[in-house]
């Protein structure tokens, strides 16, 4: 039973790190904490931040596309949602304008108008933003 406690207690999400951890997770709980409350703080997805390439930066200044926090903040949703269902490159399209992203790093690797781009490789799905 103390190697389920143990194991209970020490459990954090994939892709997290004992140093990005708050100090009060890792360590068992105690008073009226929960199960069900430590595995639901654990488990609560943060939206990453997110990074341009300076590829993308560059091409966003050369073609006048702008993004706003409204657009990231849709952005970020829609990952979320591609994420779940596996995709790892996509193209996101958002207005006239198209964005190839690395979701696991929420990195823009580069951006550009629909209309004079028909063609994207290196993806694995597309994602219409709203």
């Amino acid at each position: 039973m103390s190697d389920l406690r143990t194991t209970i207690a020490t459990w954090r999400p994939l892709g997290t790190s004992q140093a990005a951890m708050p100090a009060s997770q890792g360590k068992a709980k105690t008073g009226n904490d929960t199960f069900a409350a430590a595995l639901t703080a654990a488990t609560v997805e943060q939206s990453k931040p997110w990074n341009i390439s300076s590829h993308a930066q560059q091409r966003l200044q050369q073609r006048g596309i702008t993004l706003s926090d409204a657009d990231l903040q849709a952005m970020d949703q829609a990952a979320n949602l591609a994420q779940k269902k596996g995709a790892k490159n996509t193209y996101m399209i958002l207005g006239q304008a198209g964005f190839v992203v690395n979701l696991p790093s929420r990195t823009v690797v580069t951006a550009m108008e629909n209309k004079d781009h028909p063609i994207v490789t290196q993806i694995d799905s597309v994602v219409f933003v709203n």
